[in-house]
């Protein structure tokens, strides 16, 4: 009796073994803001309502102010931009004189930055940050990300602004802030001085490289006011380029006489230029970098006035920003390369651009 219970046992275990299921789920965990794109919602001017709302690929969809849903505090005032290293989220904060540091994937906060006066943009070499800003008569400020103090502060043009990393060098373009500038900075990321200053055009705001390794800069132009505001000089907005070796220019091409756009951006491949947004300046507008003059008609909706917009480096697809009354809630317009509306999205106040993850 013993031996047929044994089995009867066996055969059972047997039975069981045979007909379990394997189970193909995949268990592996996804951080909430890992696949996406970081909305910069700049706010309005004197209130603490700067924001970051969160574009998810997957689901197609936006959560915004994530940084006080996450840590339960508000962020600061006139968020001007963001920028990601080591797995960390830098948010320039302009107005509060700071810069919000937070991890890229759960956006706990993980340190703040002070010591600085009006920060605009930042890039990073190795180990350390370069933050420019508009105080002490245009300086960068530069990082060890290790400990998000500052170590040293190197003298620039007035009011700097988006800055990169291009060829072992850090190059600034000098936006002259409320005045004017005509140049960029070259700074050496192993001295942290400035090794050359070049004249490109006035008011530069932003830059990108192209696939040739050549930097492309949109000039704003320079407009002067008398005591009316009444325009008493005005200089034409231009595209320039410069080589990314010797940064010395090798190309300009005019935008406009009265119209001044003032942010830029390049293709997925790198070989189309895109610039438009800021005030005033409707459409966004395509340029190959192989064209001998700028484009006279816009690639996306020349009856909207976009405060900001940036290309997706995975697919393509143009982001654009209508900050509205910069009170309000603004709006994220999505547009494939071709330039066709796909979708509107409602996000923070006063939207200028994107971070893509």
């Amino acid at each position: 009796m013993k031996t047929n219970l044994n089995i009867i046992v066996l055969v059972l275990v047997v039975l069981t073994s045979g007909c379990k299921k394997e189970d193909n789920t995949d268990y592996t965990f996804v951080w909430p803001y890992e696949h996406g794109a970081f909305i910069i919602n700049e706010g309005t001017f004197g209130q603490a309502n700067a924001s970051v709302s969160f574009y998810d690929f997957a689901g197609d969809s936006v959560r915004n102010s994530i940084f006080t849903t996450v840590n339960k505090h508000p962020l600061g005032q006139l968020l001007q931009s963001m920028y990601t290293a080591n797995g960390k989220v830098y948010m320039m904060l302009n107005l509060s004189d700071t810069v919000a540091v937070a991890d890229a994937r759960s956006f706990a906060e993980t340190g703040t930055i002070t010591g600085l006066s009006s920060p605009r943009y930042m890039t990073s070499s190795g180990n350390k940050g370069y933050i420019t800003q508009w105080g002490e008569n245009g300086a960068v400020k530069v990082i060890d990300l290790a400990t998000n103090k500052i170590i040293k502060t190197i003298p620039v043009g007035m009011g700097p602004e988006q800055a990169i990393l291009a060829n072992g060098k850090i190059v600034v373009c000098n936006g002259g802030a409320y005045d004017h500038d005509s140049t960029i900075s070259v700074i050496d990321p192993v001295t942290d001085n400035v090794v050359q200053t070049v004249w490109v055009g006035d008011n530069p705001k932003e830059l990108v490289m192209d696939k040739n390794n050549n930097i492309w800069i949109i000039c704003y132009g320079y407009i002067k006011y008398d005591g009316s505001f009444n325009i008493i000089l005005e200089t034409p907005s231009k595209l320039v380029r410069i080589s990314g070796s010797t940064f010395q220019k090798t190309g300009e091409y005019l935008i406009s006489a009265t119209q001044h756009p003032q942010h830029i951006d390049i293709s997925k491949d790198k070989s189309t230029v895109y610039y438009g947004g800021g005030f005033g300046y409707a459409g966004i507008y395509a340029m190959d970098i192989t064209a001998a003059a700028a484009p006279s008609s816009p690639l996306v909706d020349g009856s909207k006035f976009f405060y900001g917009f940036n290309v997706n480096p995975l697919n393509g697809e143009i982001y654009a920003l209508d900050a509205t009354d910069f009170t309000t809630p603004g709006v994220l317009y999505r547009y494939s390369s071709p330039g066709n509306l796909i979708k509107t999205y409602t996000v923070g106040v006063a939207p200028n651009g994107v971070l893509f993850r």
